[in-house]
């Protein structure tokens, strides 16, 4: 088909070589459209996606850190909370054994100043009752006395009769 043209110096067909270029770059760009395009384009996206996978990896491992620090912050905030509220616990039964040690106290006194007002109620009491019992003896004495003169002996005895009377009573 193409003429058989010769180089001087190498004697190879020249219409072969030609042809032969033409189709291997024809060759070249059909390839380059049918395999070539469509294969560097799937590396693209897979290099892409991996990428994007290991980007997303990361930002995985950034949060998981981040809710790690977070739960700790929270473990730790919840152990404070927890050691307020025992304190708190503490305090509250504190102030409460204080309140009833106070209460118990205030009863003690007020039972011992009743005891005593009552004992010193008694004693006067007494006091009056031998005052009267004196003050009538007293006057039995000076109106058995009136009606007879005693001797000594005779006094003795009456008052002791007296002091018996008053014990047996």
């Amino acid at each position: 088909m193409f003429g058989l043209t010769t180089l001087a110096a190498n004697k190879l067909p020249l219409g072969n070589m030609l042809f032969i270029i033409i189709s291997f770059l024809l060759l070249m760009y059909i390839l380059k459209l049918v395999a070539y395009g469509p294969l560097t384009k799937v590396l693209d996206e897979r290099a892409d996606k991996i990428s994007a996978d290991i980007d997303g990896a990361e930002i995985a491992r950034q949060d998981a850190e981040k809710l790690a620090v977070q739960r700790q912050s929270e473990l730790a905030d919840t152990r404070q909370q927890a050691t307020k509220v025992v304190a708190d616990a503490k305090a509250s039964a504190q102030k409460q054994s204080d309140s009833l040690i106070s209460t118990a106290s205030d009863r003690a006194t007020l039972i011992n100043k009743q005891a005593q007002t009552d004992a010193e109620k008694l004693k006067e009491d007494a006091i009056s009752n031998a005052k009267n019992d004196v003050a009538a003896l007293s006057v039995a004495i000076a109106s058995k006395l009136m009606q007879k003169e005693l001797s000594l002996n005779d006094q003795q005895a009456l008052i002791d009769a007296y002091i018996s009377d008053l014990e047996t009573k």
